[in-house]
């Protein structure tokens, strides 16, 4: 059944059933780890850092307000590669059993295009979209460093430290290298990791310490330049091969860095520089020029979006349905310049049941958040601290420095009752995989700077209450009996 679906599509795209043609477009999906939006030059960042990603969304269309369902790699890589939310795919932890891994039953981007005849590679930068995630289906080539186990002392496995991640110069390299004996039409992944940590600099910046993890600001944004010079050598080598008008381009990152705001240099919280992310969709030419084919008029995108919409505007230009099930909308719509109606955004952040989380240490608040948020109203929603919740104004406060939540509790209880529907909780620690496997999986994870956490992992004991009612509250999952809306979790 589900071949069928992902065998229609638009005919003049596609040509009968899923017979592959040689006109259908090629698909570039560019992941950029740990990049804020304010980091490129065409979302305003001065000084043109980033001439290569300007000039790809002066040919496609820049979206100003994208937004990503969480700031945690693997988490928000799943739901690019899927269109899910996160409560839908299943991958809500950087370390945690059955809730860092992809499961089998979700088509992703690869399984659908292979399943259509598309090549599939992925060329990746680093250990967290490693196959440890599950993210490796669909693809016949899965270039990603998995680590490396070699013999320490007294005999002791130690992780090799350079083969967790690689520099954009050498994932690059090896993009190259399989575009160049592609066969049409391909879709490749490619990802890189550069502005995540010192571990890697680039070449001619210096260290600003010995086996320093941190970067400096100066060192962020030179990791950012480098990323988009080093994009320009893979976008020149599909012009060399007379691929570049064929292709699909899609760039957006993961997640964006605290860098100091709210005071916090990471990620792995929800306010704005975190989860707003760059995104730009350059359509192939022919889509670009042809009225109702697909053609992109609109250079920037004010509304709303979300990275879970990236699946689905890729399987519509290229004339695929997407699966019924599936959280994202297709952009095009909007790329077009139609009016549509207003998207919400949903992310979260189940640090309380991450193995790899020991950040809610110095930040207790930041255990569990849930995000809902439309184009001009935003509630971090704290379920294990409900009166620490917070309301942002994003027309008037875009840094998010004011708390309106107790100005502005109608707006507050609307947004709490779209995370109610959405139901996105996590209550209980994720069940275990291979005892060896979680602790080869931490190591790698230490290994690459990220701290480790409570190996207990156990959060608050909850319980149910009713956005409106509050004064209502279960021990079991249930409609409010007033008003039949659907719970909100919160602690006893």
């Amino acid at each position: 059944m589900r071949a069928f679906f992902l065998c229609l599509g638009a005919a003049a795209l596609l040509g009968a059933g899923c017979t592959p043609t040689a006109a259908r477009p090629n698909v570039l999906l560019v992941t950029l780890d740990t990049t804020r939006a304010d980091a490129l030059g065409c979302y305003g960042k001065p000084g043109d850092p980033t001439p290569v990603l300007d000039a790809l969304a002066a040919e496609g269309t820049r979206f100003d307000a994208a937004i990503a369902t969480a700031a945690l790699t693997p988490a928000s890589h799943a739901s690019i590669l899927t269109g899910l939310d996160g409560a839908h795919h299943g991958v809500r932890v950087l370390a945690g059993g059955g809730g860092m891994h992809l499961a089998a039953d979700h088509p992703t981007l690869a399984t659908i295009l292979r399943e259509h005849g598309y090549q599939t590679a992925a060329v990746l930068s680093a250990f967290p979209v490693s196959k440890a995630y599950g993210f490796e289906r669909g693809f016949d080539l899965y270039d990603c460093p998995e680590g490396a186990l070699e013999p320490g002392p007294a005999g002791t496995p130690t992780w090799n430290l350079s083969k967790l991640q690689r520099r954009a110069d050498a994932t690059i390299d090896r993009a190259v290298a399989w575009v160049r004996g592609a066969r049409a039409p391909f879709f490749l992944w490619m990802h890189c990791f550069d502005p995540h940590d010192a571990a890697l600099l680039p070449p001619g910046v210096a260290a600003s310490a010995p086996d320093a993890i941190d970067l400096t600001d100066a060192q962020y944004d030179a990791e950012v330049r480098y990323v988009d010079r080093e994009l320009g050598r893979l976008f020149a080598a599909l012009r060399e091969i007379g691929a570049w008008e064929n292709t699909i381009v899609v760039v957006v990152a993961d997640h964006g860095e605290g860098r100091g705001d709210h005071g916090w240099p990471h990620h792995r919280i929800l306010y704005q520089e975190e989860i707003r992310v760059p995104l730009i969709v350059r359509p192939s030419r022919a889509l670009r020029s042809g009225g109702e084919a697909g053609a992109a008029s609109a250079p920037a995108v004010a509304e709303l979006v979300r990275t879970t919409d990236v699946l689905p505007t890729i399987l519509e230009f290229l004339g695929i349905l997407p699966l019924k099930a599936i959280d994202g909308k297709s952009l095009r719509g909007l790329m077009q310049g139609r009016a549509e109606p207003p998207r919400i955004a949903l992310a979260d952040a189940v640090n309380g049941y991450d193995l790899n989380a020991l950040q809610i240490r110095s930040r207790p608040l930041d255990d569990f958040l849930y995000c809902a948020m439309d184009a001009r109203w935003k509630l971090v929603y704290r379920p294990a601290h409900p009166e620490a919740s917070e309301l942002f104004d994003l027309a008037r406060d875009p840094r998010e420095l004011q708390n309106r939540a107790a100005e502005e509790p109608a707006r507050a209880r609307d947004l709490e009752r779209e995370l109610a529907r959405a139901a996105p909780w996590v209550t209980a620690p994720f069940p275990p995989l291979d005892p060896q496997s979680a602790a080869a999986t931490q190591r790698a994870l230490s290994g690459l700077g990220y701290t480790g956490g409570d190996a207990r992992a156990s959060g608050p004991a909850w319980r149910w209450t009713c956005p409106e009612h509050r004064e209502w509250s279960s021990d079991e999952r249930a409609s409010c009996p007033r008003c039949g809306s659907p719970p909100l979790l919160i602690a006893r």
